[in-house]
C-alpha cells in the first residue's frame, strides 16, 4: 500500500505568534488589525511593506473564490477555517480526510516577514513563530513537520536562531527564496550560515513568495499576471547562484528544498543551464567538479501539487528529487482531493516511482519514523 505525505502544506500563523512585538517595536511592527478602511474582516498589516494581506485568504482550502460563501468565510480570520488550521489533533483529522499520513507545514503569513528589512522585528517575529510550531507539532512530530524560520539578512542573527531551533528539535528550516539584489546567494557573506546548516543537517527551504523584497528580485514593470507565470526565473536565480558560486561544491551534503514552484519548467531549465554553463563556464568557480544539474540532482528536491506538465518529463527528471505536497490549507490547495489529483496526474507512473515521490523522499529528508505514524 501506497503511503502519502505531504511536503508542502503550511499553518496560518494565530495572533499569539504577534503577540508582545507592538510592545518591543512600536510602528515597526506586524500586528493583526480588524477592519480595513471600508472593508471588512481580520488582516495582517506590516507597516514597514506598507502591505495588508487578509487573513481568512490562507485557510480556505475546499472552498472556491468563486463562490460568495467563501468570502465570507474569509471575513471571519481565523474563526473561519478549518478546526485543525488551529488545533493540531483536529489537523490529525483532516490529513486523514485527505489520505495522507502527515504533513510538512510551512508558514503562511511570515513568507511576507522575509521581505521585512528590519532584521531585529524580523528575528523577533521568527523567534515567536519557532516556538508556537514546536508545541503546534507536538502532538505527532512525525506526522506533523514544522518547517522554522530564521533571518538569513543577518548571518550572525541567522546562525543563532538555526542553532537554537535545531535543539528544539526542529526538522528543516527556511530561507529567503530570493536574496537582496545587494547581496545575491553567491556572496560569501553567507558562508558561515552555509557551513553551520550542512553542520546542523536540516534541510533548507526556498519557499514561494518568501523572497527578501516583495518582487522577489523580478522586474518591477511585470505585472501581476506575467509575473505569477514566470516566478520561476526568481528562484533559479537563487538556485543557480548557489551552484554556479560552488556552495554546494564546498558543502556537499547540504539539502535545499524548492517549494510550492511547480516543476513543469524544470527539465527544459536544467538542460539549457548546462549548455549556458558550457557557453560561459568563466563566469561561474573555477572549483566546480560536476555539471550544473548533477549539483542540482545531488543537493536539491523540488515539490509539485497537481502539475501532471512536470510529470510528463519523468524520463528526463527521474522521481529522486521529486516531493509531492497538496498546499493545505491554502486556496490554491487541492485538499481533500488530493488522491483523485494524484490518479490523474500520475496515470502511467510506476507504484515504485509514486511511492518514492509520496512518501520514501520526504522520509528520508526529514527522518520520518513510519512506525509513529499512528495511523
Amino acid at each position: 500500500m501506497t503511503i502519502y505525505y505531504s511536503c508542502d502544506s503550511h499553518v496560518v500563523e494565530p495572533p499569539e505568534v504577534f503577540n508582545g512585538l507592538i510592545e518591543r517595536f512600536g510602528d515597526r511592527a506586524p500586528r493583526p488589525v480588524n477592519g480595513w478602511k471600508d472593508r471588512e474582516g481580520v488582516w495582517i498589516a506590516w507597516p514597514a511593506l506598507d502591505r495588508l494581506v487578509p487573513v481568512g485568504r490562507w485557510g480556505i482550502a475546499g472552498h472556491s473564490l468563486d463562490d460568495p460563501e467563501t468570502h465570507e468565510r474569509i471575513k471571519l480570520g481565523w474563526d473561519g477555517m478549518n478546526p485543525g488550521v488551529r488545533d493540531p489533533i483536529a489537523r490529525l483529522d483532516e490529513q486523514t480526510v485527505d489520505g495522507v499520513v502527515g504533513e510538512v507545514m510551512y508558514p503562511s503569513i511570515n513568507l511576507l516577514t522575509y521581505s521585512i528589512e528590519d532584521t531585529e522585528v524580523t528575528n523577533a517575529v521568527f523567534q515567536n513563530y519557532n516556538d508556537w510550531i514546536v508545541n503546534y507539532c507536538s502532538p505527532n512530530p512525525d506526522r506533523l513537520i514544522g518547517v522554522g524560520c530564521v533571518p538569513l539578512r543577518d548571518v550572525d542573527l541567522a546562525i543563532a536562531e538555526l542553532e537554537r531551533v535545531t535543539k528544539l528539535g526542529v526538522k528543516g528550516v527556511a530561507i529567503p527564496c530570493t536574496a537582496p539584489l545587494e547581496r545575491p546567494y553567491s556572496d560569501p557573506y553567507y558562508e558561515p550560515f552555509w557551513a553551520a546548516a550542512e553542520e546542523a543537517g536540516l534541510p533548507l527551504t526556498m519557499h514561494i513568495f518568501s523572497g527578501s523584497d516583495w518582487p522577489m528580485g523580478l522586474p518591477q514593470h511585470w505585472d501581476p499576471i506575467v509575473a505569477y507565470t514566470l516566478s520561476h526565473a526568481a528562484i533559479w536565480n537563487s538556485i543557480s547562484n548557489i551552484v554556479t558560486s560552488g556552495v554546494v561544491e564546498r558543502h556537499p551534503k547540504l539539502k535545499f528544498v524548492v517549494a510550492e514552484w511547480e516543476t513543469g519548467w524544470l527539465a527544459h531549465t536544467l538542460q539549457r543551464w548546462d549548455h549556458a554553463f558550457y557557453r560561459s563556464r568563466t563566469s561561474a568557480s573555477p572549483d566546480l567538479s560536476l555539471l550544473p544539474s548533477e549539483y542540482f540532482k545531488r543537493n536539491f528536491m523540488i515539490t509539485f501539487e497537481d502539475d501532471d506538465i512536470g510529470l510528463r518529463t519523468f524520463d528526463y527528471l527521474g522521481p529522486e528529487n521529486l516531493l509531492w505536497g497538496n498546499d493545505y490549507p491554502h486556496h490554491d490547495s487541492i485538499w481533500p482531493n488530493s488522491m483523485e489529483v494524484l490518479d490523474r496526474i500520475m496515470t502511467g507512473v510506476s507504484e515504485q516511482d509514486k511511492n518514492q515521490m509520496v512518501w520514501e523522499n520526504v522520509k528520508n529528508l526529514y527522518n520520518i519514523n513510519p512506525d509513529k505514524l499512528d495511523v
